[in-house]
């Protein structure tokens, strides 16, 4: 039954696609009509492709600087599928339930090391950034050309992020609607703090310069604490993986004592339970000791 299962979900997969693509192509005939190019035609197909993504995940891709596509999407669940089907024919239900969700999450945890990675590199420049803009003002530049031209000296980690607020404010959007747009999307606390300070001196007046200044400082300030943090917090997270390390390790010894110690867990059907068992305790674990290190200030 499963086996039909997994082969009429692909045979859906591929009944779908064809659909995805002409209403793809549809609306790169609208935005045509509507005048809407941006410039060369390979770029044009690559924005036409991308698709919407629920509110729940739309940020940690937007951290992660990852834009899904249609045939992104059709293509990796293909994947999933074939390989599910695969471990099904091959090894039972349960490689299968294993390729169907262990795949998955693998994939969700990459994107989370990968948002993590670039937002910890944005948070560490974006004060030496942020002084840029303000010596920027002090010479006389207005604020969206600070913004830009402060872009020439930043580091990538910076520019990846700041590249489409200028690009917007070279189209005349304003100032504080173009931050405000990337704190939503980022929802990064520095960020945030960064778009309310434009909009409140843009909004009541005042020194810009002033302001951003005591930003940088903060800003600086919440960075020397994070590292105070991390340091205090060292010896418990080493812990943590060791705790979350030793029944790996424990399997892999009892494997090379014994090879035939997985014949019980690959070759019964209690062994598949107990097994499947053993893995959600172990993935329940590590997020219990994930959530209990997470420090958020």
């Amino acid at each position: 039954m499963l086996v039909f299962l997994v082969i009429a979900l692909l045979a859906s997969a591929a009944a779908a696609y064809p659909i995805v693509a002409a209403r793809s192509r549809e609306l790169s005939r609208l935005d045509r009509r509507l005048g809407r190019e941006t410039g060369s035609a390979s770029t044009m197909v690559r924005r036409d492709q991308l698709i919407s993504v629920p509110d729940m995940i739309a940020p940690l891709l937007a951290r992660a600087q990852i834009e899904l596509s249609a045939r992104a999407i059709i293509l990796g669940i293909a994947a999933v599928l074939l390989l599910a089907m695969l471990g099904l024919l091959m090894s039972g239900p349960t490689a299968a339930l294993l390729a169907l969700v262990g795949l998955p999450l693998a994939a969700y945890a990459y994107v989370s090391r990968r948002a993590n990675r670039r937002i910890d590199a944005l948070i560490q420049a974006l004060p030496h950034y942020i002084d840029s803009v303000r010596q920027m003002q002090m010479v006389g530049s207005s604020l969206p050309q600070a913004l830009e031209r402060a872009l020439l000296e930043a580091p990538d980690s910076v520019r990846s992020f700041m590249t489409p607020v200028a690009r917007r404010l070279e189209w005349g959007a304003p100032v504080a609607d173009t931050m405000q747009l990337l704190s939503l999307r980022l929802r990064v606390p520095e960020v945030a703090m960064l778009a309310a300070a434009i909009a409140t001196n843009l909004r009541y007046g005042g020194s810009i310069t002033a302001v951003l200044a005591n930003l940088s400082n903060i800003l600086r300030a919440r960075l020397r604490v994070r590292r105070e943090m991390d340091a205090a917090t060292a010896q418990a997270k080493v812990s943590a993986r060791i705790l979350i390390a030793m029944p790996i390790v424990a399997m892999v010894l009892l494997m090379a004592v014994n090879p035939a110690y997985l014949d019980f867990f690959t070759g019964d059907r209690r062994g598949h339970t107990l097994a499947i068992v053993a893995l959600c305790l172990q993935g329940m674990g590590m997020l219990a000791m994930k959530r209990m290190m997470r420090l958020v200030f």
